[in-house]
């Protein structure tokens, strides 16, 4: 399957608006970084009798792209818009929107820094959120940071973990998930 760098909607709207501008910016700032992709949805998938969930990324002609952690699919980013979408209402006039996202980084660290044999994730926690709290200018809405996770049940919160190698995060692999929240004002 051919997977654009930085899949986006075409005419992106509403929460879609913030989310492409984020994936441009963590495309061209973090070199390692594989795919930038955008919201993913949760979906289920029944195996032996039994519901796994997991976070699926919409490729275009319903097709979607499973983004739990995959060796094969690189070093990757993903977003998460979690219920529910909170509006400051104000009649006649544009509405303030505020939601909660996280953004799921799953990496290789042999593919992030080749030549280093120790486990350097703090480096890579430090440069995301430089560029999540310094580096992200946006022409539209805005991006808070509140908290980041790097415990597996953390991270990938509300998926079926149990469908995947439980070494998923040791060495040389890891992950973590920021959230905060995304800000706007809804176009009128």
């Amino acid at each position: 399957m051919n997977i654009p760098s930085t899949p986006k909607p075409v005419s992106p709207a509403f929460t879609d608006k913030i989310i492409v501008q984020v994936q441009d910016v963590l495309k061209n700032k973090l070199s390692w970084l594989d795919y930038s992709f955008g919201q993913s949805q949760r979906l289920v998938t029944t195996k032996d009798g039994k519901d796994y969930f997991y976070p699926g990324i919409h490729l275009g002609k319903g097709k979607y792209l499973n983004v739990l952690p995959d060796q094969n699919l690189g070093n990757y980013s993903f977003f998460m818009i979690e219920d529910p979408q909170n509006i400051d209402f104000r009649a006649h006039t544009s509405n303030n929107v505020r939601l909660k996202y996280s953004l799921v980084f799953w990496f290789n660290l042999n593919k992030v820094f080749p030549s280093v044999t120790d486990r350097n994730t703090e480096a890579l926690k430090a440069q995301i959120l430089k560029i999540m709290t310094r580096q992200l200018f946006l022409t539209w809405g805005r991006v808070d940071v509140r908290q980041i996770y790097e415990l597996a049940d953390n991270i990938y919160k509300g998926f079926s973990l149990k469908e995947i190698d439980s070494q998923f995060l040791m060495q040389p692999y890891g992950g973590f998930r920021f959230e905060g929240e995304m800000i706007f004002t809804e176009d009128c």
